[in-house]
């Protein structure tokens, strides 16, 4: 569906159910289709997968998300939101038909026995395939490519993977601590103050300056 029409049909339906005052925005989400945020009043759609899913399909996605907002917060995907999206058209689904198109995933890993898993962004951790062990297993570790070709892999993965190949466990820095940045470049050498800890890197304080560093990057201050 084009998203000048999703944009207008979201609009007209928020209208129709009484959220006028509402907002309806689009997101680059691959894996959901629509998302209600409350503290927003918003109703947002992801732009890939709207621009694949045909009308029936988006139409259920915004009742799907009207229900939320008409159900709020605190009822998720129970009977009482159930009732509502079944009673202003929606199909009452949690999810999007298992049949339904999907954007295809730029990285695949691979695992010695041939199973896939896909993955929307690069992965930044070492994973082992779940349908060969339940566990963590080295043995089974997932080789990645992106876009059907080999590629360089975030430097976290690469120090992680180094780590379990010598049997070494890696060192997380916790804030506060004094560190050293080992990247190569113009910060190289210097030494700062770890004042948080992201999803892949490291805020550190150096001088007057926060630097972001990968947490494979850093080393501990001598």
């Amino acid at each position: 569906m084009e998203l000048n029409a999703a944009y207008d049909l979201a609009c007209a339906l928020l209208v129709e159910h009484g959220l006028a005052h509402w907002q309806v925005t689009f997101d680059a989400a691959k894996r959901r289709a629509g998302v209600c945020d409350f503290a927003e009043r918003r109703i947002g759609l992801s732009a890939p997968l709207t621009r694949l899913h045909d009308d029936a399909q988006v139409r259920d996605t915004i009742l799907h998300e009207i229900a939320h907002a008409l159900a709020g917060p605190r009822h998720a995907h129970d009977q009482h939101w159930r009732r509502i999206a079944i009673a202003i058209g929606s199909s009452g689904d949690r999810c999007t038909p298992a049949d339904a198109p999907r954007v295809p995933a730029a990285w695949l890993g691979v695992c010695p026995s041939g199973h896939v898993v896909e993955r929307h962004r690069r992965p930044e951790r070492v994973a082992s395939c779940r349908e060969c062990s339940t566990t963590f297993d080295l043995a089974h570790a997932l080789t990645w490519t992106r876009r059907g070709r080999p590629a360089r892999m975030h430097p976290n993965y690469e120090a992680e993977l180094d780590a379990l190949t010598r049997g070494q466990a890696q060192t997380r820095f916790s804030v506060g601590s004094r560190v050293r940045v080992s990247a190569q470049g113009e910060w190289q050498g210097q030494q700062g103050t770890v004042v948080k800890l992201g999803r892949t890197s490291y805020h550190l304080r150096v001088g007057r300056s926060v630097l972001r560093v990968p947490f494979a990057l850093v080393e501990g201050a001598r």
